[in-house]
C-alpha cells in the first residue's frame, strides 16, 4: 500500500470516528438516546449540549459536525489538492476555537465533544502534513492503483 493510501485509510477511521460521535450527539438531541456522560463536576455533557452555545442559527452544533464529517469524507474521496484539505480543515479548527469558547463559558467540558475536536485536530494535521504536494486527483493515487 502506497504511503499516500496509508494517509488517506487513517484519514477517513478518523473521520468515521468523529461521524459516530456526531450522530450519538446529534441523537440525544432529537431523540431520548440517554447522555452517557457524568452531570457533576467539570465533566458535564448535559450543561454543555443544553446551553444557549449548544445551537448556532437553529442548528444543534451536532448536526453541523454530522455535516462536516460527511464533506470530510467527500474531501477525502475526491481529493482536489492539498490546500482545499487545509482550509476545509481549518474551517472546523474554526468551530472548534467557537466550540471550547463555549465550553469555557458555561464552565463544564463535554467528553464527546473533546473528542470530536481532537478528531478535527487531527484531520488538520494529516491534511497539512500528511497529504503529497500533489494537486487534483491525477496527483493522489488511491487504494486501488
Amino acid at each position: 500500500m502506497q504511503a499516500i493510501a496509508k494517509v488517506r485509510m487513517v484519514a477517513y477511521v478518523i473521520a468515521v470516528i468523529g461521524l459516530l460521535l456526531s450522530v450519538y450527539l446529534t441523537l440525544v438531541h432529537y431523540t431520548s438516546v440517554p447522555l452517557a456522560c457524568p452531570q457533576t463536576g467539570l465533566i458535564n455533557c448535559q450543561s454543555v449540549l443544553t446551553s444557549k452555545y449548544a445551537m448556532i442559527l437553529g442548528i444543534p452544533v451536532a448536526v453541523l459536525g454530522l455535516v462536516f464529517f460527511i464533506g470530510e469524507f467527500f474531501a477525502i474521496k475526491l481529493y482536489l489538492g492539498k490546500d482545499p484539505m487545509i482550509i476545509y480543515n481549518i474551517v472546523g479548527i474554526a468551530f472548534v476555537a467557537y466550540f471550547l469558547y463555549s465550553e469555557y463559558m458555561v464552565g463544564h467540558i463535554c467528553e464527546y465533544c473533546t473528542s470530536v475536536h481532537i478528531c478535527v485536530l487531527a484531520l488538520l494535521i494529516i491534511s497539512v502534513w500528511g497529504f503529497g504536494k500533489g494537486s487534483g486527483a491525477a496527483a493522489v493515487p488511491t487504494a486501488s492503483s
